[in-house]
């Protein structure tokens, strides 16, 4: 099943910036990336699995009891990119900002990615067409998920060292 085959992204009207090359290919001003987010949103059963699990885990966390474990972590001794972060959201969820961007710096991110897939989860469904084609819209024309994702292997390749 296919996540993603209903939303069609219709280029930008104006051609400033554009450049033709020799063969009269016209080269538009911003690359194509794969969204990551929109496809999980497009479908809300799969929003609202994701949404649930992340919510009984800092739930868990929050009230002092033990959430899952992390499987990498529990077989090769070492933290994934990913440890700490149900704590460290637990924590911003509380107020406790300091504390949380050091247990993990990208908790805003998540918690801004979790609440956003709540909030258009339970749009109506012509908002939420709109809404996760928007969001397919942003993604398709910069590299956040990229950005994201970079900016997570080099957090945890510095955690790993210090």
């Amino acid at each position: 099943m296919r996540l993603f085959q209903n939303i069609q992204l219709i280029p930008r009207p104006s051609l400033l910036g554009c450049v033709r090359t020799q063969t009269g290919k016209l080269i538009l001003p911003w690359r194509d990336y794969k969204p990551f987010f929109a496809p999980m949103l497009q479908n809300r059963r799969i929003a609202l699995i994701l949404l649930c699990a992340a919510t009984l885990q800092t739930v868990l966390i929050s009230a002092g009891l033990r959430g899952w474990q992390c499987p990498i972590h529990s077989t090769l001794g070492i933290p994934c990119p990913g440890c700490g972060l149900s704590t460290a959201v637990a924590l911003l969820i509380k107020g406790d900002w300091q504390s949380a961007i050091h247990t993990h710096a990208f908790a805003p991110v998540f918690l801004f990615a979790f609440l956003l897939m709540g909030i258009v989860s339970i749009f109506p469904e012509n908002l939420h067409r709109k809404a996760v084609f928007q969001i397919a819209v942003i993604e398709k024309h910069t590299p956040f998920a990229a950005y994201i994702l970079f900016g997570i292997i080099i957090y945890w390749i510095v955690r790993l060292l210090v």
